[in-house]
């Protein structure tokens, strides 16, 4: 029943409330779609999953299962599974409820609905889940942002960003019952208006008294589902809607409380960062390279003095090294900035080494097409534009020349410009 909240962590690169990938940021902003265009094709994504799972169960179920006949009129009277039944079943099951009135009875259905199980909560219901909780965390900002507007609350990330001087910071910053209410609010009161909804439906549905049907709602959305109280034939549709929304916001708010013990000891440790006096033994720390600490060794020290993460692993200085190398790859005049003039002059010598490889290659193609238009002469071994000897030597060259043009460029082994021209390069080896 457990559900991962997107974007959770305990990175400081994701706000808590944004799903990840929602974030559009300058390097997926042409790539990752955003907005609403997204998130409906998300839903419309959890939508298909969840109907055609719905529809195998259906079409398996309705022709292989059978129940008591509902009138009783024969003691040993059975009928089909209706779609209705068919549908609850397959709810009841993947949502791990489980109420036990409804059971496969036949071997083949058993084996069958071993892993239709386990594909339901895996996929389907794990989707549905996602998407619930994508909702609770968009109702959840709006909450802090009426908080914030009302009351001048703001959460430590706001604060950090609008407060003038560190003084402030340090003796203003927002406490522990500020942040968890104002995080913990909206999906508890979801999860409780739900419930008490639910309730009230399955008293007229029913006809039980509002504690019991209380009872059976809460037992419901834990999945501990002891089947105390019988659905009825009518109330099984509601009761499909009832475990799927009831279920999945359960599992939101639990994933809620790790998620945000985490960024909570981030934020506190963040705080006790800024009340740090600076000493030797921490610049000792930060440095690098044995000149001092700069900007660059200063602030990703502390990310990974914090516990900032990337891909949900620790943060560590050889997860920037890459990034720093590609940097200087794109400095071509080395003067520490990325300038108009750097992506220029990129720009030029990229299109200069495709222009010279392209010839590179036309000649040859040439060289192949005048190996097989040449007649030869009685006696006489012409090699053939295919043969080892005359495909290496031209290869070779073209290799040695490439190599040539990424050390001329950038003055190391790996140039960006080798992902620009390796497709083309690859033609070179093609027979």
């Amino acid at each position: 029943m457990g559900h991962a909240r997107h974007g959770a962590g305990r990175t400081l690169a994701v706000p808590h409330g944004s799903p990840q990938h929602d974030r559009e940021t300058p390097l997926n902003s042409g790539i990752v779609p955003a907005g609403w265009y997204a998130e409906l094709k998300r839903w419309f994504h959890c939508a298909f999953l969840v109907i055609s799972y719905f529809g195998v169960g259906i079409l398996f179920y309705s022709h292989v299962e059978r129940k008591a006949c509902e009138d009783d009129a024969e003691p040993m009277c059975t009928e089909p599974w209706s779609p209705v039944d068919s549908v609850y079943f397959v709810m009841v099951s993947m949502s791990t409820v489980g109420y036990g009135d409804l059971a496969p009875s036949t071997p083949v259905s058993r084996v069958f609905t071993l892993f239709f199980i386990i594909y339901g909560i895996v996929v389907p219901f794990a989707s549905l889940a996602s998407q619930l909780a994508t909702v609770m965390d968009h109702a959840s900002k709006y909450f802090q942002k009426v908080i914030a507007h009302c009351f001048g609350h703001r959460d430590l990330r706001e604060w950090f960003r609008q407060a003038d001087e560190m003084d402030e910071v340090l003796a203003n910053a927002p406490g522990a019952i500020i942040f968890w209410v104002s995080n913990m609010f909206v999906p508890v009161m979801m999860f409780t208006t739900w419930q008490l909804f639910c309730a009230c439906i399955f008293m007229v549905l029913q006809d039980l008294t509002f504690p019991l049907s209380l009872y059976h709602c809460v037992v419901t959305a834990t999945t501990v589902g002891y089947g105390d109280v019988p659905i009825m034939e009518e109330s099984r549709p509601f009761a499909v809607i009832h475990i799927g929304v009831g279920v999945a916001l359960l599992g939101a708010c639990i994933a809620e409380v790790p998620a945000l013990f985490d960024i909570r000891s981030v934020q506190i440790r963040q705080l006790e960062i800024l009340q740090r006096v600076l000493d030797v033994e921490m610049i000792m720390q930060l440095d690098r390279d044995g000149n001092g600490v700069d900007k660059l060794e200063f602030c990703i020290g502390i990310l990974i003095e914090i516990g900032a993460e990337l891909a949900g692993l620790p943060l560590q200085w050889e997860d920037i090294v890459p990034f720093i190398k590609q940097f200087e790859a794109f400095d071509v005049d080395k003067s520490g900035h990325l300038s108009t003039e750097d992506l220029e002059l990129m720009a030029s010598t990229m299109e200069a080494n495709r222009s010279e490889l392209r010839k590179q290659l036309s000649r040859q193609m040439s060289m192949r097409w005048h190996h097989r238009e040449a007649v030869p002469v009685e006696g006489s071994v012409v090699e053939s534009p295919h043969s080892p000897i005359c495909s290496q030597a031209s290869n070779a060259s073209i290799a040695s020349w490439v190599e040539m043009r990424q050390k001329s460029l950038t003055g190391r082994e790996v140039s960006p410009v080798l992902a620009e021209i390796s497709p083309e390069v690859e033609t070179i080896r093609a027979p």
